[in-house]
């Protein structure tokens, strides 16, 4: 199931806005999107790598359970 964005809710209508607001909102949407992605990059990597010390270290890492298909 996804996680549900903040931005889901925003019911945004910038056909009446100046063209340069516009362009500048877009742009501000567009680069939270790409800092999300990337912070969900970060995270996954953390992990990765919190489990891999952890595997150096002797204990074992976090279980790679997948989810059921139905």
């Amino acid at each position: 199931m996804r996680k549900q964005s903040i931005l889901d809710d925003i019911d945004v209508d910038l056909n009446h806005l100046e063209p340069k607001l516009k362009e500048t909102i877009l742009c501000l949407f567009n680069l939270i999107e790409e800092q999300a992605a990337e912070i969900k990059g970060l995270r996954e990597e953390n992990q990765r790598l919190r489990d891999e010390n952890n595997r150096l270290k002797g204990e074992q890492g976090k279980p790679n359970i997948k989810p059921k298909n139905k």
